[in-house]
């Protein structure tokens, strides 16, 4: 016959291997790491990650090093994007800017409300410039890159307006932790899909839209297309192409009101650069070449570059109300 003190005994042991066999279950059960819930330097969630995937994961990682190290800053999602802080080289005019921040692509388009770019598969913008020291160095920008399929959701605009919410929501949060003002105010990001280039016939007297730019000589047998960004003057830029067979970028001119971009950009070569009083606000104009394309027979068709930028700033003055100087 079992006693007491033998029951007591053996119902620890049953108690032991139970708790024991929890204890081993648990143990094993927390091997499977939770869900990542926050990316790239804290400024993205879960939910942020997930609007750039194609199809949603169970589970996101994030490689990443730190974003004040000294020198560019990589964050990696899986295969999904990637996030880069850098300082802007010697941009010389504003489109060169747009070329690193965003990436050079013929179907680039302002962000809505921030100094930044969207195209096909980057999108990019200026931090403000107090977070130089915090940041990558002088004129610190942000830059996303989509690095999986997304053909369908470009051509209908909405991966555009995702990269563009993803990048103001990271580039908000970056700059709220490292104490360094947000970026310009503006439209909310997501406001509308932005408006990708499309070439088209130039009209001779109304070059890029502007009533009154004809950037043409008198002598051009005409032959040249345009591609002009859509919206106001905040962020504007058109592109003046043959439109041959060799279909050549030839001249680009560029307007801004970003404050930014007009510090960075207002003492470049004053041969081809003005600036207007646009609404009490500095408006910078400029002309610039593609490399390589200041001469020819297609080029020799524009008009001087003096000539060209007179009469831009003399259009964009006459469609905004703006002042020189």
């Amino acid at each position: 016959m079992r006693t007491r003190r033998t029951k007591t005994v053996a119902a620890a042991a049953v108690a032991l291997l139970v708790g024991g066999g929890t204890l081993a279950l648990s143990l094993r059960g927390s091997g499977e790491a939770a869900p990542q819930t926050s990316f790239c330097w804290g400024g993205l969630t879960r939910e942020d990650v997930s609007a750039l995937t194609v199809e949603p994961r169970e589970r996101y990682a994030s490689e990443e090093n730190g974003a004040a190290d000294s020198g560019p800053a990589h964050c990696e999602v899986d295969d999904e994007f990637t996030l880069t802080i850098e300082s802007l080289r010697s941009a010389g005019s504003v489109r060169g800017t747009a070329d690193e921040v965003a990436a050079e692509s013929p179907v680039r388009a302002p962000i809505p409300g921030v100094p930044g770019w969207v195209n096909r598969t980057y999108a990019g913008a200026l931090l403000p410039a107090d977070c130089a020291d915090a940041l990558a160095g002088p004129t610190p920008y942000l830059r996303i890159q989509v690095t999986n399929d997304q053909e369908d959701t470009w051509r209908n605009g909405a991966l555009q307006q995702r990269m563009s919410a993803v990048l103001t929501t990271a580039a908000d949060r970056l700059t709220e932790t490292h104490g360094c003002s947000g970026p310009a105010p503006g439209t909310p990001p997501g406001a509308g899909a932005p408006t990708l280039l499309e070439h088209e016939e130039l009209d001779p007297a109304r070059a890029c839209g502007l009533e009154g730019f004809a950037p043409l000589r008198a002598s051009a047998d005409g032959g040249f297309r345009q591609a002009v960004t859509g919206g106001d003057l905040r962020l504007w830029s058109c592109v003046l192409a043959a439109s041959d067979e060799d279909r050549h970028s030839l001249v680009h001119v560029a307007v801004t009101q970003e404050p930014a971009l007009v510090a960075v950009h207002r003492a470049d070569d004053q041969g081809r650069s003005t600036l207007l009083t646009c609404a009490g606000r500095p408006a910078l104009v400029q002309v610039g070449h593609f490399s390589g394309r200041k001469e020819g027979r297609r080029r020799d068709a524009l008009r001087p570059d003096a000539d060209l930028l007179a009469g831009l700033a003399d259009a964009v003055a006459g469609r905004a109300g703006c002042e020189r100087g």
